[in-house]
């Protein structure tokens, strides 16, 4: 399955080893995953400046993202959907390269329920309806 995993998710998976871990370690594993340059900067951009981890710390993370994730860069207009537009830049990415779904906790994404043909659920229905 294609997914998209939001940059809340991979920030608190990297912080906990909770059900957002679970998530990016059970996909990575069985499902393809992309990313984009826009959602590494935003990771890179929160590991420094809001968490104040140290470089060499970033430096491994943006490694482990450059082999569990294929990196796209989507062409085309932002849709303009999101309240938030940073947030558009997901559901870009995800129409791209045809995600089935997008593991997100961001409230604005969740309650489209479903852009276009993708999915929008949370790490812990994911875990619910996708791996038990």
């Amino acid at each position: 399955m294609k997914i998209l995993i939001d940059t809340n998710v991979i920030l608190s998976a990297l912080i906990t080893q909770g059900v957002s871990y679970r998530v990016l370690e059970i996909c990575s594993d069985k499902h393809e995953l992309y990313i984009s340059n826009w959602i590494v900067k935003e990771v890179k951009n929160k590991l420094s400046s809001k968490l104040k981890v140290p470089k060499d710390k970033i430096n491994r993370v943006l490694l482990f993202l450059e082999k569990a994730f294929k990196k796209v860069l989507p062409k085309g207009n932002l849709p303009e959907v999101c309240r938030d537009a940073n947030d558009n830049n997901i559901l870009h990415l995800a129409e791209y390269v045809n995600a089935e779904l997008i593991v997100t906790g961001d409230k604005d994404l969740l309650v489209l329920k479903k852009y276009k043909n993708v999915k929008i659920t949370n790490p812990r229905s994911f875990m619910r309806k996708y791996h038990v």
